[in-house]
């Protein structure tokens, strides 16, 4: 498996506190079948692209002495600002050197009314966004079709494993669901932040995938599509289609 989204560079972000808490959590999505991790920090915490990228390497060189069978691959998370237009586009974090696709994350309780020209601008540059967990944000889950308009905009969606597991709640879930087998999903990452809150547990929510989409296409949001993300190569297998809600009917007695 392959985890895209984690915050396992120590002493960044609010993820690993200390190397010691990124080697236990390198240790434990090597014993749950992760072989590739991304480590994606918020970028406004180290907002300089050559110097994760440094991080980055000096963890692996740990990895590496610690025994810890894992690649690690440059990311960040970038929020949802006006100043993205402005960057260069050899300054924006993306999947590796050279990457064609980027992660951001919008706040969770209201899209900026700038988002569409902040993902405009990116497409021009020729990265793809990867919208990060939008199944958390308010306005997705009132209307998951938000999500299938950024689709069609050339966008890609990044889903949690802990939202299809239910630890964000029962509507995340609920959304995480109809997202899915809308085809509105393209890759599903941990979004890990420590070694006993918010772990690396894409393992455990793979056969929660399974559940709702079948084991080919969980193989496919956790496998084949981040490895062809991280190749620059990546082409939408299914298209995605509307949510339209399920009709009630009610039915009154005759007398």
């Amino acid at each position: 498996m392959i985890d895209l989204h984690t915050h396992i560079l120590p002493g960044i972000d609010d993820g690993a506190v200390d190397l010691d808490m990124a080697l236990a959590m390198g240790r434990f999505a090597a014993a749950g079948g992760i072989t590739t991790i991304a480590a994606t920090p918020h970028f406004y915490e180290i907002p300089k692209w050559s110097l994760v990228k440094q991080k980055v390497e000096e963890l692996q060189r740990e990895f590496t002495k610690a025994q810890i069978a894992v690649d690690l691959v440059p990311g960040a998370e970038l929020l949802m600002d006006m100043g993205i237009m402005d960057m260069e586009a050899q300054g924006i974090p993306t999947y590796g050197d050279g990457g064609k696709f980027c992660l951001i994350e919008f706040p969770l309780q209201q899209i900026p009314l700038y988002a569409e020209q902040v993902l405009f601008k990116l497409k021009a540059k020729g990265i793809t966004p990867i919208i990060a967990h939008p199944e958390r944000y308010g306005a997705v889950v009132e209307d998951p079709n938000l999500a299938l308009g950024w689709l069609r905009t050339g966008c890609l969606i990044q889903m949690n494993s802990g939202s299809i597991l239910g630890r964000f709640g029962s509507s995340i879930k609920e959304t995480s669901k109809i997202m899915l087998t809308s085809n509105m999903v393209q890759m599903v990452a941990s979004d890990g932040h420590g070694s006993e809150r918010r772990r690396l547990n894409l393992p455990d929510a793979f056969e929660a995938l399974v559940e709702v989409v079948g084991r080919a296409m969980a193989r496919d949001l956790v496998e084949a599509n981040p490895r062809s993300i991280l190749d620059g190569d990546f082409q939408l297998k299914v298209e995605p289609v509307e949510y339209r809600k399920k009709r009630r009917f009610f039915f009154s007695r005759l007398a």
